[in-house]
């Protein structure tokens, strides 16, 4: 406050002084102009206009001294002088941390599996939320950027006595987005990366992989297109089922296969998704799965979406990769 107060002082009689100086030299060449001397007056309304821009220069630098100062609700808060430690300050006071959404972000309070199953009621609400946060970026010159992730899924028996949570799975990932490089290509981006999925339940309920996979991002004529390829990292086969460790779901390939491929085509405010899943086993053992999402508008807010899902097959959820299920969920998505 002591420094501001001491730079308007300053301020105050220096633009004074500028002021007395030029009106002092303006006058003074409107009296050589008077007198038929246009050169020396032209050199004195020169040194009047240098007086008067002086302040100009003044105000710039209170304005950049302003720049070290915080807007924090009505509160202004010193920063520092080296960007680095400002860089932290506002992390600390905003809590920005560049946490930024992933996958379709959403509640569908009302969903109804046509299939009928033990234990569980046919309607219940299903959400998921998504988000992933930069690591660091063009480590190896590629303007590639490492990301680390996580996705959460849960099915809750809303419909149930007592509204138990029946199945949750867990989906943290480490990956690698390289964008493409050349120009004029339908291939906009490729990406690979690490990914484990689990349930967190024990005991025969326990359902888990992880898998190696790559992914890519195509573009043509306003469709999108990511078709994707895993490999599953093996596990050493349990010796009892109880076993903690050990392939909770040795033949899960054999359900969901060894890749998928997305489809998006946007309109206007309206995205159409659809996710294919297939086994390739054509002698009859095939066994695939199929989504289908549309996300429209709402009347009122920007980020907020109307949802509908409909899935028909194997591997909704983990503790479902060998059951079928035949699924329609209607809801918001507040990112897709």
């Amino acid at each position: 406050m002591k420094k501001i107060l001491s730079l308007a002082i300053i301020a105050y009689f220096n633009l004074s002084l500028f002021a007395q100086n030029a009106s002092t030299l303006y006058e003074k060449a409107q009296k050589f102009e008077n007198k038929g001397n246009f050169k020396q007056a032209m050199l004195l309304y020169k040194e009047a206009a240098s007086l008067a821009l002086k302040p100009k220069k003044l105000e710039q630098f209170l304005k950049e001294d302003n720049k070290n100062i915080i807007k924090y609700g009505n509160n202004d808060i010193k920063s520092y002088k080296n960007a680095s430690t400002n860089k932290s300050l506002k992390q600390i006071i905003f809590q920005t941390f560049d946490v930024k959404p992933y996958h379709m972000n959403y509640l569908l309070p009302f969903t109804y599996d046509d299939v009928n199953h033990n234990g569980r009621k046919n309607m219940e609400t299903k959400f998921q939320i998504s988000f992933k946060k930069s690591l660091a970026k063009n480590l190896f010159g590629m303007q590639n950027e490492l990301f680390l992730g996580y996705s959460q899924t849960s099915w809750w028996q809303t419909s149930a006595a007592s509204s138990p949570f029946r199945e949750t799975n867990y989906e943290p990932e480490l990956f690698m987005l390289f964008p493409y490089a050349k120009k004029q290509s339908i291939l906009k981006a490729y990406k690979v990366g690490i990914l484990h999925q689990s349930n967190g339940q024990g005991g025969s309920l326990s359902r888990s992989w992880n898998r190696i996979y790559l992914e890519g991002a195509l573009q043509k004529s306003g469709i999108f297109m990511i078709p994707r390829i895993w490999y599953r990292i093996p596990e050493h086969k349990k010796v009892n089922p109880s076993d903690s460790s050990g392939d909770d779901n040795p033949d899960i390939y054999k359900y969901l296969g060894y890749g998928d491929l997305k489809i998006l085509y946007p309109y206007k405010k309206q995205l159409f998704s659809i996710l294919l899943r297939d086994n390739f086993r054509f002698k009859g053992d095939n066994k695939g799965a199929v989504q289908f999402d549309w996300t429209f508008p709402f009347p009122w807010g920007s980020n907020f979406f109307g949802y509908l899902q409909i899935f028909s097959g194997y591997g909704e959820s983990l503790i479902d990769y060998n059951k079928r299920n035949d699924k329609i969920g209607l809801g918001f998505a507040i990112t897709r």
